[in-house]
């Protein structure tokens, strides 16, 4: 029997709204970090990765049964992240003779999807570290504006992640197929991520820790996306009842963890802040953000919420229906809104680049959604063996 106030409907209407606000926590992050709680807009990025957990495992869940179960999600998930992703390395290269880029072959790891690994993997290579996730523009180019001038792509680290989790998480699904063993592997998963992020804070070097590996890295992030398929999993179960009761508990306490925890290692033990690369935020923290975006996600789909209806909001929605073009796109010309904020009104170049960026951001983003993502996302109902239903109990 379907959950009382399930809609019949597939989608979940409130979490385009959720979208939305993680999506803007992350810009306010790239391009507002001057002040304290625009220092934690990365966490943002953990509400999309619970949020990918929850949907993606439901999706496979409910299709493992299906003769094309394989063929039609990754198609389907194909029409969905590869048109705007490889868009962008399509003029990338339409743009190599007049941009004069200075790359090498090893920005050839981003359009694979293992560009997250980037910064790591040549870390022996002399120089800046990071200039594997931005392209610099030849002399012409930069010569315009009066100092180098980059097109940013680091932010694809999370699309990377994600993508990376695409491959393996399905064959786990569809191989175990039975919930209760999906559940007892999410709940391991969760439990041994900060023991074995712990181990490595220790056996690994310091520069690897202040480079965010354990931020960036699939196995590192695994507890935030099964966090979402460990719910997803209980809410097609008669754990339903006990989960959704939870919620608000959920809420509190993963609050509480967390302040705590803050302010002992901050206040008592006077360690480091350094947003995602904190020793202490990679080790403990992040699962304690995963269960409050959890919890805020039961909280969005549980009849009646307050919350679900407040994100629910048609300009949030509409916002989060482009989140993911919005994502990719925003912080891409970082440099070019910075310079004209700074050409227009040098007074008030701080708030300029905000108004630019995001106004800029969104108009290609929408351009982007009508022209070029919708139009494929239509495709999608040719392979409709796996759609998003609503949790049966």
């Amino acid at each position: 029997m379907r959950s009382p106030g399930v809609p019949k409907s597939a989608y979940y209407v409130a979490l385009d709204g959720l979208r939305a606000i993680a999506v803007m926590m992350v810009f306010v992050q790239h391009y507002g970090n001057r002040y304290f709680l625009s220092r934690w807009g990365w966490t943002g990025v953990d509400i999309f990765f619970v949020l990918s957990g929850f949907l993606i495992t439901g999706i496979l869940y409910d299709s493992q049964h299906k003769s094309h179960r394989y063929r039609d999600f990754y198609v389907r998930r194909s029409l969905r992240i590869f048109p705007p992703y490889y868009f962008i390395w399509a003029v990338v290269l339409l743009l190599a003779p007049l941009a004069h880029w200075q790359w090498s072959w090893r920005w050839a790891l981003w359009p694979v999807y293992l560009g997250n690994y980037a910064r790591f993997l040549f870390l022996h290579v002399p120089g800046d570290p990071y200039r594997f996730e931005q392209l610099t523009f030849g002399a012409p180019v930069s010569s315009w504006f009066g100092y180098p001038f980059h097109l940013y792509i680091g932010h694809f680290w999370s699309l990377c992640v994600e993508e990376q989790f695409y491959l393996v998480w399905p064959v786990v699904v569809y191989q175990v197929r039975r919930r209760e063993t999906l559940i007892k592997v999410c709940l391991a998963v969760i439990i041994l991520s900060p023991v074995i992020r712990g181990i490595l804070s220790v056996a690994l070097s310091p520069q690897f820790l202040r480079m965010e590996l354990f931020y960036r890295s699939l196995p590192t992030r695994l507890d935030a996306l099964l966090i979402g398929g460990l719910i997803a999993l209980c809410l097609r179960g008669p754990e339903e009842t006990v989960v959704r009761r939870l919620r608000r508990p959920l809420l509190l306490v993963s609050t509480v963890l967390f302040v705590a925890l803050y302010f002992i290692s901050t206040k008592v033990l006077s360690l480091p802040l350094e947003g995602a690369a904190s020793n202490w935020i990679g080790v403990f923290g992040f699962t304690v953000i995963d269960v409050f975006a959890a919890a805020l996600i039961l909280e969005c789909i549980h009849p009646g919420s307050a919350l679900g209806a407040a994100l629910s909001w048609k300009p949030l929605r509409a916002l989060g229906m482009i989140s993911y073009g919005f994502y990719i796109y925003h912080d891409q010309l970082h440099d070019f809104y910075s310079a004209l904020a700074q050409r227009i009104s040098p007074r008030h170049a701080y708030s300029m680049t905000l108004l630019i960026a995001f106004t800029a951001t969104l108009l290609i983003a929408t351009i982007s959604y009508r022209l070029l993502e919708r139009p494929l996302l239509k495709l999608k109902d040719r392979f409709a063996g796996q759609v998003h239903t609503a949790p049966e109990a």
